[in-house]
């Protein structure tokens, strides 16, 4: 290549080097190596652990006690449980605290009868009581699943055909689309400023509208990167239009996946079932004549405890990890056929008009020689997302820490950075067929001496798609909740506006949802077109004059000023003031 390597070093770096086997470095067509087997035989071993689990739960379980033997211990006061004997033991463990409770109103084991506890009689009336000590009409769960599932299917099926549309839209009009966005976001902010602002509260007033000068001002700053993210998304979508059964195999991951959630969260709850009814160690007393049980501090408790069999917890958290495992390795493989798709369409001859077979192959291919990649990849960022809960969970629980804030603010950094080099590092496996840490190394190279690692900053398509997806799902939701609204009414519900609402709140989800997969489409095609274009340039080729006129002027704006001098010893460096 004739670009600029862009290292300080006097040494100059090697043009990058093609795959032996693949002509020009680009797609590998085949026959491919397995690469990283070994994560397809843990991936299998994991799978194999959480089956057998699932077998083990569904051999092992046993019927639960009803909630009312359980609260009042019908379920734990046969002879083997030594139910008093037992109660008399939990007190004196707490024989400290009962001292103290003792000095209060009724002694321990001589607890005076508490008006607000339930008794047996009342906690069964309980809900019709409750139903009828209100003026409005109790909430009808039939009533209302029978009028919202109609909806929400409506909702689902909608949203998707609106998904096809917004793919349109942005092939089609994407400067409209992205600066439409802009406005709308500018424009809200604005009433919610006018807003605060006629209702009198002056302090949510004046930070809006700081918060709308400031959106304001960086989109007019950013116009160029603007119109640029435009482009971009507009040609991009040109190759979701030549490879539509893209959409075909990610829909299909997505039901194959929810296909191993549904019976891994079936294995967990059948799992909970293993175990045996026990005196619930919080209770120390019960109440001769309600019937209740109470903690040491007198406050009502459940007589009986279900105590589940040692092995569940681990059970339970190893299906749990597994499930995330999937969804990951979703994601992946999604990532996986977008990549080698879009390298075969971009690297094909000029002029061909037929890509039938192109998405068959990258999906032969990531089940078949780079499954084990594919498992390793999807298995890094299973652990990504686990560290990242666990920090978020230290975090909430350490809010006044500010050491524990920043290393949360450290650690999330780290998380995106490896979040971002294995994503390119996916659509260089999927493009040439090497191992997930050479394609790693490969890509990385490839995007530091192109001066591409900006790209990976740029928060623009994402921000707009998004946004995008955002107001289109509040618009869908709101009509199908004017729409269900006439429909309850008409149906003459008691409870139409709730439920028109639910309706609304569900359907506008929904259609969130289904919008946010075409958009991550779309992101994860722009990335892989940005990689074949990378690729492009390190070759000082130009297979596609549109994209490169798109990502030069992305690159010219986002790389640092500055030119390649070459030293006293022959050597190139990169020079700045």
């Amino acid at each position: 290549s004739t670009e600029a390597d862009g290292t300080m070093g006097a040494d100059k770096k090697a043009p990058y080097s093609p795959i032996i086997g693949i002509p020009d470095g680009v797609y590998n067509f085949g026959p491919r190596q397995k690469q990283d087997a070994v994560w397809s035989w843990v991936f299998a071993a994991f799978m194999a652990a959480v089956a057998a689990g699932g077998v083990l739960a569904c051999v092992g379980r046993s019927d639960m006690p009803e909630a009312d033997t359980m609260r009042f211990g019908g379920a734990c006061n046969a002879t083997q449980f030594d139910f008093e004997a037992t109660l008399m033991r939990q007190q004196k463990s707490h024989h400290g605290t009962a001292d103290a409770y003792e000095g209060g109103a009724g002694g321990l084991g001589q607890t005076t009868r508490d008006d607000t506890a339930p008794t047996k009689e009342q906690n069964s009336a309980g809900s019709i009581a409750a139903g009828n000590s209100t003026g409005a009409a109790p909430f009808d769960a039939v009533e209302f699943l029978d009028g919202a599932v109609g909806w929400v299917v409506f909702a689902f099926v909608g949203s998707f055909f609106l998904g096809l549309s917004l793919l349109w839209m942005f092939r089609a009009c994407a400067h409209t689309m992205v600066w439409g966005v802009v406005y709308l976001k500018v424009g809200t902010m604005a009433a919610l400023t006018v807003m605060f602002f006629y209702v009198g509260a002056l302090v949510p007033a004046v930070v809006f509208l700081l918060l709308t000068l400031l959106t304001g001002f960086c989109f007019w700053l950013y116009q160029i990167e603007l119109n640029l993210v435009a482009s971009m998304l507009s040609v991009a979508t040109q190759g979701l239009k030549d490879n539509p059964h893209i959409v075909t195999a990610t829909v299909g991951l997505q039901l194959l996946t929810l296909l191993y959630i549904a019976p891994a969260v079936a294995a967990i709850t059948v799992a909970q079932m293993n175990g045996q009814v026990s005196v619930n160690g919080d209770a120390v007393v019960q109440d001769a004549a309600t019937g209740v049980c109470s903690n040491i501090h007198g406050q009502p408790v459940e007589c009986c405890a279900w105590t589940v069999d040692a092995w569940v917890p681990l059970y339970s958290a190893l299906a749990t990890v597994s499930v995330v495992w999937v969804v990951s390795m979703a994601l992946e493989m999604r990532l996986y056929v977008i990549g080698g798709t879009m390298c075969q369409w971009y690297f094909a001859p000029a002029g061909t008009t037929d890509f039938s077979g192109t998405v068959r192959g990258a999906l032969g291919n990531a089940l078949g020689p780079s499954f084990g990649t594919i498992c390793f990849g999807s298995f890094i960022l299973t652990m990504v997302e686990m560290c990242r809960a666990a920090t978020e969970r230290l975090r909430r629980q350490e809010r006044g820490n500010i050491l524990v804030c920043l290393m949360a603010a450290c650690l999330e950094c780290l998380y995106a950075l490896i979040e971002y080099i294995s994503k390119f590092a996916t659509l260089q496996a999927a493009m040439t067929g090497e191992s997930f840490c050479a394609a790693a190394t490969t890509v990385s190279d490839l995007l530091q001496r192109n001066f591409l690692t900006a790209y990976g900053t740029y928060i623009f398509p994402s921000m707009i798609l998004q946004g995008t997806a955002l107001v289109l799902a509040v618009g869908f939701g709101g009509a199908t909740w004017l729409l269900s609204l006439t429909a309850y009414t008409v149906a003459q519900s008691a409870n139409a506006g709730m439920y028109a609402v639910l309706v609304g709140v569900l359907s506008g989800v929904v259609s969130f949802v289904v919008l946010s997969f075409f958009v991550m489409l779309m992101l994860n095609v722009v990335d892989a077109v940005f990689l074949c274009y990378a690729m492009d340039k390190d070759r000082n080729m130009n297979n596609h004059q549109e994209f490169h006129q798109i990502f030069h002027q992305v690159n010219e704006h986002n790389k640092p000023a500055g030119a390649v001098v070459q030293g006293p010893d022959g050597g190139l460096m990169y020079a700045a003031v």
